[in-house]
């Protein structure tokens, strides 16, 4: 698959996973790189670590990652209280970002906390599949041509 195959999908700039599973994170990086859907891939192993690589990227106007893959379980800060701080980050309304919670909690609560969150945009069971990989990154990009906040 070459980066433009997939009705001409092209990659997108960063992609951040926060999940504090090595594994976990080893194989949604090869799932991202073998997709060609990512120039750059970080990884945070807790919400702390990811929302203190978001401030030093807003510090230095860098780019946000597009797409933010969250774990709800992480010990320290887990996903819904990352969410919590995220919400308080003053990001500008034409910033284009997707949150997705990535989980393999079959509480309906959480589905159901998840999906009420307006800056997250799906809940999806682990492990992340190069389908929905797939699907995100074309979700962002109709968010970005549409001109619409993808949060």
């Amino acid at each position: 698959m070459t980066l433009t195959d997939n009705k001409g999908m092209l990659p997108l700039n960063r992609i951040l996973l926060v999940d504090d599973d090595t594994v976990t994170n080893m194989m949604h990086r090869r799932v991202i790189e073998r997709s060609g859907r990512a120039h750059a891939i970080d990884v945070a192993t807790d919400g702390s670590e990811a929302l203190e690589m978001l401030r030093a990227d807003l510090a230095e106007n860098r780019a946000l990652p597009e797409l933010i893959f969250l774990d709800i379980n992480m010990p320290g800060m887990g996903g819904f209280e990352f969410l919590e701080h995220y919400a308080k980050l003053r990001i500008g309304e034409d910033v284009q970002l997707i949150i997705v919670m990535l989980s393999t909690s079959l509480l309906p609560a959480d589905h159901r906390r998840a999906e009420a969150d307006p800056n997250v945009h799906s809940f999806c069971d682990k492990p992340l599949r190069l389908e929905k990989l797939l699907e995100l990154v074309a979700a962002f990009q109709a968010r970005k041509t549409t001109g619409r906040s993808a949060a």
